[in-house]
C-alpha cells in the first residue's frame, strides 16, 4: 500500500473499531438484559428476529444507496444516526423510561441504519486497496473486528454487571459518534455516485440488474444457498440458544458469560492473523474445504458438552467448564476466519465495482433470509423442550449439510469465476455472512 492508501485504510479500520467495540458491548448486554427483564427464550427469539428482518427488508434499498449515492457520505450519516438513537436509549435508561417494547422499536431503525451502512463499508474496502492486497486487508479487517469483539463482549459483561443497560447505551452511542469522526477525514472519491433521480423505478430495476449477476453465477448461486440453510440453522443458535444455554441453564455470571463470547472472536482473530502472515497465498478452495471440516468437528464437540451429564462433569458453572468451552469456542473462531475470509476475498475478486454493493445486497438477503424465522422458532422450542437437545438437532443439521456439501460440490463452485456478459472490472466485493457461530 501507498502512503494515502494506508491512511485511507487505516482511519477505515479505526472506525470501524470504535464503533464495533461499542457494538460488543451492546450485543453482550442486550440478552442480559431481556432475560434479566423477562427470563423468557420467546423474548430473546423476538429480539433477534427485530435485529435481522428490517435488514433484510431494506436490502435491495440498501444496495441500491450504496451504488448511486456516496459512500463515504452513507458511512458517516448512518454512525451519527445510529450514536444518536442508541444515546437517546441511553438517556430513557437514566430516567427509569427504558421497556422491552422502546428497545424492540428502536432496534428496528438501528437495523434498518445497519443496512444501509453495510452495503457501503463492504464495498468501500477493494476502492481503497490494491487487489493483491484484498486478502492482507481483509485479514486486517477481520483482526479489527475480532479484537474489538473480544475486548467488547467481556467489557460488555463487566459493564453491565457494574452499570446496567444505561452505561452500556451510554458507552456505545459515543462509539459510534467517535466512528463517524473518524471516518469523515478518509480521502475519498466516489466512482458509482449518480445525479439521476431516484424512483421506485430505479430501484426496481438496479435490484434486478444486481440479482441477475448472481442468477447468471451457478456457482455463486450455488454458495448462496447453501449458506442461507447453514445460516438457518446455525445463526439464531447463537443469538438465542447459547445464550439461554449459559444463563439460564449453566448459570454463569455476566462477566463470565461475555469472556466466552470473547473466546469465539479470539480465535476469529487467531485465524486472521495466521491468514495475514502465513496462508495468504494459498488457494480458497482449500481453505473454505479446511475452514467448513474444523466447524463442523468442534461444533460437534460444543454440543456434546451442553449435555447435563457433560455439565455435571465438569462441576457446573466451575472454571474447568469455562476452560473446556473457551477451547472450543477458540477453535470454531480460527476455522470460522478460514472459511470466512477466503470467500469475502474471492467475490471481492469477481463482482463489478458498479454492481458491487447491489450484488452484496441481493446475497445478503438470500443468505440470511432464514435467521429472523429461524430466531423466532428457536425461541419458542427454548420454553418448551430442553436447551441441549433442540441444540444436540441443530447442530446435526449442520453437520449433514456440510458434509454434504464437502463431498458433493463440484471444483467449480470454489473458482469463483465471473459470470460471461457482466462488466469484468476486477475490483469488486461482495459478502456471504457466514456466522455460523
Amino acid at each position: 500500500m501507498n502512503r494515502l492508501e494506508k491512511q485511507n485504510f487505516g482511519l477505515y479500520a479505526v472506525g470501524r473499531l470504535v464503533s464495533l467495540l461499542g457494538s460488543g458491548i451492546q450485543m453482550i448486554a442486550i440478552p442480559l438484559y431481556i432475560l434479566q427483564v423477562t427470563g423468557s427464550g420467546t423474548m430473546m427469539g423476538i429480539f433477534t428476529f427485530l435485529n435481522w428482518l428490517p435488514t433484510l427488508g431494506i436490502a435491495p434499498f440498501a444496495g441500491v444507496l450504496g451504488d448511486r449515492w456516496n459512500r463515504k457520505r452513507i458511512m458517516v450519516s448512518m454512525d451519527f444516526a445510529r450514536g444518536a438513537l442508541i444515546l437517546l436509549l441511553s438517556f430513557l435508561a437514566f430516567t427509569d423510561n427504558m421497556s422491552i417494547m422502546i428497545l424492540f422499536v428502536c432496534q428496528v431503525f438501528i437495523s434498518l441504519m445497519d443496512a444501509i451502512f453495510s452495503s457501503s463499508t463492504q464495498a468501500m474496502i477493494p476502492e481503497l486497496v490494491k487487489e493483491d492486497d484484498l486478502m492482507r486487508a481483509n485479514s486486517l479487517i477481520g483482526s479489527i473486528n475480532s479484537s474489538s469483539m473480544i475486548a467488547g463482549p467481556v467489557l460488555g459483561g463487566i459493564i453491565f454487571g457494574f452499570g446496567g443497560i444505561r452505561l452500556v447505551f451510554l458507552i456505545n452511542g459515543i462509539s459510534f459518534a467517535l466512528s463517524a469522526v473518524s471516518e469523515m477525514f478518509i480521502k475519498y472519491i466516489s466512482t458509482t455516485e449518480s445525479k439521476e433521480r431516484l424512483s421506485v423505478d430505479n430501484v426496481k430495476r438496479d435490484f434486478k440488474e444486481g440479482f441477475s449477476f448472481i442468477r447468471n453465477n451457478r456457482n455463486l448461486l450455488t454458495l448462496i444457498i447453501f449458506f442461507c440453510s447453514v445460516n438457518f440453522l446455525m445463526n439464531p443458535s447463537f443469538a438465542v440458544i447459547v445464550p439461554f444455554a449459559f444463563k439460564e441453564v449453566i448459570r454463569f455470571s455476566d462477566q463470565v458469560y461475555g469472556i466466552l463470547e470473547a473466546t469465539f472472536m479470539g480465535g476469529i482473530l487467531l485465524g486472521n492473523i495466521v491468514l495475514a502472515t502465513l496462508l495468504s497465498k494459498k488457494s480458497s478452495k482449500n481453505l473454505i474445504k479446511l475452514g467448513m471440516f474444523g466447524m463442523v468437528v468442534f461444533n460437534i464437540f460444543f454440543t456434546i458438552t451442553l449435555f447435563p451429564n457433560s455439565i455435571a462433569y465438569f462441576g457446573g458453572s466451575s472454571l474447568s467448564l469455562v476452560i473446556i468451552i473457551s477451547i472450543e469456542f477458540i477453535l470454531m473462531g480460527i476455522f470460522n476466519a478460514l472459511l470466512n475470509t477466503p470467500i469475502n476475498t474471492s467475490f471481492q475478486k469477481m463482482i463489478p465495482n458498479k454492481l458491487r454493493s447491489r450484488v452484496n445486497s441481493v446475497t445478503m438477503v438470500i443468505s440470511q433470509a432464514g435467521v429472523p424465522i429461524g430466531a423466532v422458532i428457536y425461541g419458542i422450542l427454548l420454553d418448551l423442550m430442553s436447551v441441549h437437545y433442540l441444540y444436540g438437532i441443530v447442530s446435526g443439521l449442520f453437520t449433514i449439510l456440510a458434509v454434504g456439501f464437502l463431498l458433493k460440490a463440484p471444483a467449480e463452485v470454489y473458482e469463483f469465476k465471473e459470470a460471461k456478459g457482466n462488466n469484468n472490472e476486477s475490483n469488486t466485493t461482495s459478502k456471504i455472512n457466514l456466522e455460523v457461530s
